[in-house]
């Protein structure tokens, strides 16, 4: 594999599946401004910044170098903060000084190389003026969720961001195109890596390496029918912690996120089509107009740098009882698309989950993409026939968390009759579960206060939670219970 490592052209001989980015920078690259804090993706000390050619230019991410996978880099520019270190400082870094948003220091590089992504990333217009950016300041907030300070040194960093604006730039002029050389030069390099790239599926014998990216989906299905209980891997956001928290070594892994066909996300007669290989942070954006239901759920969804590389289908996959999109996807009436050699089926989400950490793949088979529905628009149908969506997640912390609870449901309401009512929980089971019991007893009714006060007895006979250390089984149905009662309310009105 070949990557660009700040101004360097790196090439990496078969490169261990087991490898993480940050171990290799610090171990290997001996690049050692990028820390280690938590090494689940959790603290955000060890943040760099990936580069991809995406539609004609680089798109620039914050990643979390300790769950990244190095085998899922090839081709990629990579920036750590031992880059940016020149003759002067970068904007940034200069603002960080000035507002002294930096305490015992540890946290400090990933801040850096956030704000920066965030400063890359912002549209000129934004940072045009003071009074310009104060609209949209909740930017950077989101662009840090998960950056953790332990010394609670949250309002200077923040205070260095206000003083970034205004600032006039141009993008492809940043003093960090600087110190890499320039903008053209970085793309030139990174699109002859693509070039001259082989797949490493040319040929699958014993030769096969550890890390395989295929680039079709044809060679994908080829490689893991070959080897069913290789395991895949897309952001490796979550297979990462195996590694980092569980000391596992994994001899092998098949990653579908370089399979052009499985990167795509599309509308087809008002249904939404999700590959693979499609990030969250990609389908948040998209959502934005066509499902704000969606975007809304995301923003919560653990951070930035997660979300740039985890996928909608990872989070399926995992087959996890407290994934937040699976309850939204289940009363959308989600499908997924399965895949096993060249044969594919498709299976209704609802039908996929067989229990704790068990779902209905065959040996050899994956999943493709996600199929779902979405609601049509008021201005397409009288709004009294319109299906409304709500979805909530109760957790400790706003980002960067794990749910006690994910509620979600959709419903239609005409002449004041619930006609459609669809309820499903995640953390409430051991898999995301509809609640079809509290449904069965809701549909064809007129909503009245009497028949509100039932809901908590309904869905006592759906959900039977546990204590653990997220929430009390109690409070878990007792705050279920709560959204419901207050999505029924908003519905009615």
């Amino acid at each position: 594999m070949r990557l660009l490592l700040n101004q360097t052209a790196t090439h990496i001989i078969e490169p261990a599946a087991h490898t993480t980015l940050l171990q290799w920078l610090r171990e290997s690259g001996h690049l050692s401004a990028t820390k280690e804090g938590c090494a689940v993706g959790d603290c955000g000390a060890c943040t760099v910044i990936v580069g991809r050619i995406y539609q004609g230019s680089i798109a620039y991410q914050s990643v979390n170098a300790c769950i990244a996978l190095l085998g899922s880099l090839d081709g990629t520019h990579v920036i750590t903060l031992d880059g940016l270190q020149g003759h002067k400082l970068h904007p940034v870094q200069q603002a960080l000084l000035d507002c002294h948003a930096s305490q015992c220091g540890f946290c400090t590089p990933g801040f850096v190389m956030s704000l920066v992504v965030w400063w890359l990333n912002t549209k000129p217009s934004v940072l045009s003026s003071a009074k310009a950016f104060a609209k949209h300041r909740h930017g950077v907030e989101l662009a840090l969720s998960g950056n953790l300070c332990r010394c609670t040194g949250y309002q200077p960093i923040l205070l260095a961001a206000d003083q970034l604006a205004p600032m006039d730039r141009d993008r492809n002029e940043d003093p960090l195109f600087e110190l890499m050389g320039g903008y053209e030069r970085c793309f030139s390099q990174l699109q002859t890596m693509q070039v001259h790239t082989p797949s490493s599926l040319s040929s699958i014998d014993i030769q096969t390496p550890a890390y395989q990216s295929p680039s079709s989906v044809e060679e994908l299905a080829l490689a893991y029918e070959a080897a069913p209980n290789t395991r895949l891997v897309a952001g490796s956001t979550d297979l990462a912690l195996d590694i980092t928290q569980g000391l596992k070594s994994i001899n092998g892994l098949i990653d579908v996120s370089s399979v052009a066909s499985l990167q795509h996300i599309e509308v087809h007669n008002n249904q939404m089509h999700v590959g693979a290989g499609v990030s969250l942070s990609i389908v948040e954006a998209f959502c934005e107009q066509r499902l704000p239901v969606m975007t809304h759920l995301l923003a919560r969804f653990a951070s930035r740098q997660v979300r740039n590389r985890a996928t909608l289908v990872g989070n399926i996959a995992n087959s996890s009882p407290i994934a937040d999109t699976p309850p939204l996807l289940l009363v959308l009436d989600a499908k997924l698309l399965l895949q096993q050699g060249m044969n594919q089926r498709t299976i209704a989400l609802k039908d996929f989950y067989l229990g704790y950490k068990q779902n209905a793949l065959a040996l050899g088979e994956f999943i493709h993409s996600i199929i779902m529905p979405l609601p049509l628009p008021l201005i397409d149908q009288a709004p009294a026939k319109a299906m409304q969506v709500f979805v909530e997640k109760v957790s400790k912390r706003v980002e960067d968390d794990i749910s006690a609870t994910c509620v979600a449901m959709s419903i239609t309401i005409e002449d004041k009759m619930i006609t459609q009512i669809d309820i499903a929980c995640g953390g409430m089971a051991a898999i995301p579960k509809m609640a079809t019991n509290t449904q069965d007893q809701l549909l064809g009714k007129i909503l009245t206060p009497k028949l509100l006060s039932q809901v908590p007895a309904m869905l006592a006979q759906d959900y039977q939670p546990i204590d653990d250390m997220r929430a009390s089984a109690a409070y878990r149905q007792t705050v279920t219970a709560n959204l419901i009662q207050g999505f029924l309310k908003e519905a009615c009105a």
